[in-house]
C-alpha cells in the first residue's frame, strides 16, 4: 500500500528514510524465511532432477528385461537396386532368394493430344470414372468442357484417380492416374453421357498397365511364386518387409542383430552413471571450500547411493559359465560408476547369447525394481518431494504472516511521525504567538 507523505517540513527530519530502516528491521525474520525457500526449492530441483535420471534408468533396466530387446533381427539384400529389405523384431531368421520379376504399377490412361488445353471442345453432361469395381459419375458443366475443367471436375468428384493435364510434344493430353495400386485399380471411363462438343473425350491410350508384382521365393521345384498389388511386401517372409525397387534376382539374409543388444546395455550404463553423476553432485561436501550440495546429508540420497550399486552387484545367474554382469564387462569402477569392455560384451553375445540374455535380463529386471521402488508414489522419492512442497507452503504462509505485519508497522510509523509533525507544528505555533506578544510587551509604555 502506498501512503503519501511529506518528509519532515518543521522537524526536518527525512522520515521516509527512517521509516525505510525501521522496516528493514521489521524485516529480519521474512529475510531468515526467504532464505530458508531458496534452500527448501534447491532441495527440490535436486529431487525432481534425481528423480528424472532414476526414470531414464528404470527404463533402460526394463529395455534388458523385456524379449523384444534380443528378438531384434536386421536384413540384407545382396542388391537394393532390386530389393531393400528390413526386420522387425522376431523375424524368420534365415537366407531367402528372391526374384522379382515385375514391380505393381497403377494403371494410367490418356487422351489423345489437344492443342490447347483450355478450349471448351468437349461435350458436357456426365461421364462414369470405373475404378476396379467401383463406379463415381462425374458431372461437366458448361464452361468445364477442356481439358483443364474436365480434370478439375474429375478431382472434385473422389473418384479414385488423379486427374492432370500434362504438356507432350504437339499438345496436351488428359492423364489419369489410379490411386489403387496393382491389378485391382483398373480404370475405365465411360463418357456417353456428354452431349455435344466439337471433339470426342476417348482415353485410348494406356501410358502404364494395371499390373501386381510378381516375386519368386526360392529357385527350386519348390519356389513360391506370389503376386501383390503394391511394391511392398510385407507377409511373404514373417517379420521381413519388401521394398521393390527393380527386377532381378537377390539374397536377404535376415540374422539376430546383437548390436540392438549392445546397445541396450550402453544405454544401460549410461543411465546408470547419470544417476550417480546426479547423487554426487546433490549430495557433496567441499572440505576446501565449504561449498555443499543440495541433498548433502540427506538420507535418502545416502540410502539411494547404497542400493544402486547393489543391484548390480548381486545379480547372479547360477548353473551357467556366465553369471554376473562382470563376464559381460559391465562392472563398477571409480566413483561408484559402471564401466563397459565392448570387445568382451560382443564377445560374450557371439559365443554364449542365451547365457549372456539371462544375465542382461536378470540384471535389468532387479535394476527396473529397484528404480520403479524408488520413483513410485508413496517411494523414498515422492515422499521427499512431497514432505519438501508442504514445507515450502507452510513457509510461504509464514512470510505472508510477516509481510501483514510489516505492512501495519509501516502504516504505524506514517501516522506517528505525521502526528510528531503536526504537534511539532502546534509548538511552532505557539512559540510564535508568544514572541510576537513579548515584543508587543517590550515596545508597551507604561
Amino acid at each position: 500500500m502506498s501512503t503519501f507523505s511529506i518528509d519532515g517540513l518543521i522537524s526536518g527530519l527525512n522520515t521516509t528514510e527512517v521509516i525505510h530502516k525501521l522496516l528493514e528491521i521489521e524485516r529480519a525474520p521474512i529475510r531468515r524465511l526467504e532464505a530458508r525457500k531458496a534452500e527448501v526449492n534447491a532441495r527440490i530441483t535436486a529431487w525432481r532432477a534425481v528423480n528424472t535420471k532414476l526414470t531414464s534408468l528404470e527404463d533402460r533396466a526394463a529395455a534388458l528385461a523385456t524379449s523384444l530387446t534380443y528378438l531384434a533381427a536386421k536384413a540384407s539384400s545382396t542388391d537394393p537396386s532390386v530389393v531393400v529389405a528390413s526386420a522387425s523384431p522376431g523375424a524368420t531368421l534365415g537366407t531367402y532368394t528372391l526374384t522379382v520379376n515385375r514391380l505393381a504399377s497403377a494403371h494410367q490412361i490418356s487422351t489423345d493430344t489437344f492443342a490447347d488445353k483450355d478450349a471448351q471442345v468437349f461435350g458436357t453432361g456426365t461421364l462414369t470414372v470405373t475404378v476396379g469395381s467401383t463406379s463415381t459419375t462425374v458431372t461437366v458443366a458448361e464452361g468445364q468442357n477442356s481439358l483443364a475443367g474436365i480434370a478439375s471436375a474429375i478431382n472434385a468428384a473422389g473418384a479414385g484417380v488423379s486427374a492432370s493435364v500434362v504438356q507432350v510434344d504437339g499438345g496436351y493430353r488428359l492423364l489419369l492416374t489410379s490411386q489403387t495400386s496393382g491389378a485391382q485399380g483398373a480404370v475405365s471411363v465411360d463418357t456417353t453421357g456428354l452431349t455435344g462438343g466439337a471433339e470426342p473425350l476417348t482415353f485410348p491410350h494406356e501410358v502404364s498397365p494395371a499390373q501386381d508384382a510378381e516375386v519368386v521365393l526360392g529357385t527350386g521345384s519348390g519356389a513360391v511364386t506370389v503376386h501383390r498389388s503394391t511394391n511392398v511386401v510385407s507377409n511373404l517372409v514373417p517379420g521381413v518387409t519388401l521394398a521393390l525397387v527393380g527386377t532381378g534376382t537377390v539374397t536377404v539374409t535376415v540374422e539376430q542383430d546383437l548390436g540392438a543388444v549392445e546397445k541396450a546395455v550402453r544405454d544401460f550404463v549410461a543411465a546408470y552413471n547419470d544417476v550417480v553423476d546426479a547423487l554426487a553432485q546433490y549430495g557433496r561436501y567441499d572440505a576446501d571450500t565449504g561449498q555443499r550440495g543440495a541433498l548433502q546429508g540427506d538420507g535418502t540420497l545416502q540410502r539411494i547411493q547404497a542400493q544402486l550399486p547393489d543391484a548390480v552387484l548381486r545379480t547372479e545367474v547360477s548353473d551357467q559359465t556366465l553369471k554376473r554382469l562382470s563376464d559381460l564387462g559391465v562392472r563398477l569402477g571409480r566413483h561408484g560408476k559402471l564401466t563397459l569392455d565392448e570387445s568382451k560384451l560382443s564377445e560374450a553375445l557371439q559365443g554364449r547369447f542365451d547365457e549372456a540374455r539371462r544375465v542382461l535380463e536378470a540384471a535389468g529386471g532387479r535394476m527396473r525394481d529397484v528404480t520403479d521402488s524408488l520413483t513410485r508414489t508413496e517411494g523414498p522419492v515422492w515422499l521427499a518431494l512431497a514432505a519438501l512442497e508442504g514445507r515450502l507452503r507452510s513457509l510461504d504462509r509464514q512470510v505472508s504472516v510477516w509481510e501483514d505485519r510489516v505492512e501495519q508497522k509501516r502504516q504505524q510509523l506514517v501516522r506517528t511521525f505525521a502526528n510528531l509533525e503536526r504537534a511539532l507544528g502546534q509548538l511552532r505555533s505557539q512559540g510564535d504567538w508568544l514572541a510576537a506578544q513579548i515584543r508587543r510587551l517590550g515596545g508597551s509604555s507604561w
